[in-house]
């Protein structure tokens, strides 16, 4: 499951990364943003969102097929199952996908050191520079110390080194003319004095760990190729020669470098590089600023919707939710009667079926204690119900955790699968505890007030009840329908009266030993008019029915018309 989980995590980040990259290049597109400056320092922005945008965003969890039915509040009627976008149907194919990319990794992470250590062998076979002349007073312009070698090994310049900056120069250099190797060793030791083998050595080490992803292959690109626009646009202000500069492009283009250095002139990027420089026009500053404040606004726009689109998932539940007993507010909680019943609820939240319990069918009870101001202050499991592959579990009381483990222990003598019954059972308490604080309620006539609530998981309903031990019955057979003695007819909501809205809603109700509705769920739903049809549902009354001469509380089945006619 760890493995499926972070392959649908890997999935919808390299999905945002994408969108955020298509929105950065559309933008940068229509803006027509010719600045090498604004180019590069955008583009390096853009990599670092994409590179911290899984760290800064919310975690959702995973979305699949869920019924919920509410204890003396109100349900929803059942969805189509659905299983967590990008998450894999077999754990042992996301294992094998994820071994691929760490291989993958790995195996660029090694060639990179490897190339740097060809770069200190190039060092090494290198000839010392014998006409400084070359260089005259370049390095003094610039503030900076710089060793030039001549190799054969090399076809184009290279420059690599931090503390001790190496410019290696390849030998066909010393029959071109002296301003196009004054162009030449100008441009390096730009790149020396901007130390731009150390950024990327970073960029590489990235594209490392995302060798597999498109996105980052093209940010790389952009990067580097804005790179080497402003170190053109700064070698041509220190040399003065703008022909001759063109002439050093042109002299030493060349293919991707074997060793990670920027190369002086990569052919694909040489006519981009040459046009920019012939041009001699630039951006007016008022353009420049008005560029950038809507990169700054439409790029994190952009993000959003990404993040909206493919949100990426945490982990199952902690065990930390099957509290020991009531809570401090619970404690002191007023109970439910007719002259404080439970409130209206106003908002809800759908809460989702985790990946490893797509598989079952489920309840689980709560207990939720609801504030002055009508939010949940407090939710704690009192049953937890589940029929999944192999295993079943029917648990209530306070102080669910050690049954639950003993329970587990007792389904599957094998420790891995007694841990994934507990995890299944813990991923369900979580995603109904952290749904039904997200809900909220009318406050009530006397705060704070407990009562109770029941989820259902799956599409399949479930006849046993989360609470332990139940004598339920259902109607049919010699079991008679109980005569209703109160009966409330359903106010027709006004939207759904005025769109014409119409036809039968059909509820599943349980009946208790006094006779009133303990819990009602929809079997066949009209969404408009479904809460309508459970407000009146749950007002009913009956006479207890009586299975030798005890009150036993039934289930049946009601249908609630609603005709405009």
């Amino acid at each position: 499951m760890i493995a499926s989980r972070t392959i649908a995590n890997i999935l919808a980040a390299s999905g945002q990364a994408a969108i955020v990259v298509a929105v950065a290049s559309l933008l940068l597109w229509l803006l027509r943003v010719r600045t090498p400056g604004v180019r590069y320092a955008y583009w390096r922005l853009v990599a670092l969102l994409c590179l911290i945008l899984p760290l800064v965003q919310p975690y959702r969890r995973w979305s699949g097929a869920i019924t919920t039915d509410v204890l003396g509040i109100g349900a929803v009627a059942p969805q189509p199952a659905t299983v967590a976008a990008g998450a894999s149907p077999h754990g042992d194919m996301a294992l094998i996908v994820t071994l691929a990319i760490a291989a993958g990794a790995l195996l660029r992470l090694a060639w990179l050191f490897f190339g740097v250590l060809r770069l200190r062998h190039l060092r090494r076979a290198g000839a010392a520079e014998s006409r400084p002349q070359v260089d005259g007073d370049l390095q003094q312009t610039l503030g900076i110390q710089a060793e030039l070698r001549y190799s054969s090994h090399v076809t184009q310049p290279v420059t690599f080194g931090v503390t001790k900056p190496i410019v290696l120069l390849p030998d066909a250099l010393r029959t071109q003319p002296f301003e196009i190797q004054r162009a030449v060793v100008g441009h390096e030791l730009i790149h020396v004095k901007r130390r731009d083998w150390a950024w990327l050595l970073v960029e590489e080490v990235a594209l490392s760990v995302l060798w597999f992803h498109p996105a980052a292959w093209w940010m790389a690109s952009r990067i580097q190729l804005a790179r080497e626009e402003v170190v053109d646009e700064l070698t041509v202000l220190l040399t003065g020669r703008r022909k001759s500069y063109v002439e050093a492009l042109l002299a030493f283009s060349d293919p991707m470098s074997v060793v990670p250095t920027a190369a002086f002139a990569r052919r694909r990027h040489l006519l981009r590089r040459i046009a920019l420089i012939s041009k001699e026009d630039s951006m007016s500053s008022r353009r420049i600023v008005a560029s950038c404040a809507a990169m700054a606004l439409i790029v994190p726009l952009g993000t959003w919707g990404a993040v909206s689109a493919l949100p990426l998932h945490t982990s199952p539940a902690q065990a930390s939710q099957l509290a020991t007993g009531p809570g401090p507010l619970e404690r002191r909680a007023h109970p439910v009667t007719p002259e404080n019943p439970v409130p209206r609820r106003v908002h809800s939240e759908q809460p989702v079926v985790p990946d490893i319990a797509e598989k079952t069918s489920a309840k689980v009870a709560l207990k939720i204690t609801v504030d002055d101001t009508g939010a949940v202050a407090e939710a704690r499991p009192t049953g937890i119900a589940v029929e999944g592959d192999g295993f079943s579990i029917d648990i209530g009381g306070d102080d669910l955790a050690p049954l639950l483990e003993r329970v587990a222990s007792q389904q599957s003598a094998d420790p891995n699968g007694a841990a994934k019954i507990r995890e299944t059972a813990l991923a369900l308490v979580d995603s109904a505890v952290t749904a039904v604080k997200a809900s909220r309620y009318d406050p009530p006539a006397a705060a704070p007030l407990t009562f109770g609530i029941t989820f259902r998981f799956g599409e399949e309903k479930m006849t046993f009840s989360p609470r332990g031990a139940d004598n339920a019955v259902r109607v049919g057979g010699n079991v008679k329908p109980p005569v209703k003695i109160r009966d409330v007819r359903p106010v027709y909501p006004a939207d759904a009266r005025a769109a014409r809205v119409k036809g039968v809603v059909i509820i599943e109700a349980r009946i208790g030993v006094d006779g009133g509705i303990e819990e009602a769920y929809i079997l066949k739903s009209i969404p408009e008019l479904d809460q309508a049809a459970l407000d009146a549902v749950k007002q009913w009354k009956f006479v207890p029915t009586l299975l030798n001469g005890q009150p036993t509380p039934v289930i049946m089945a009601v249908t609630i018309t609603f005709d405009i006619d």
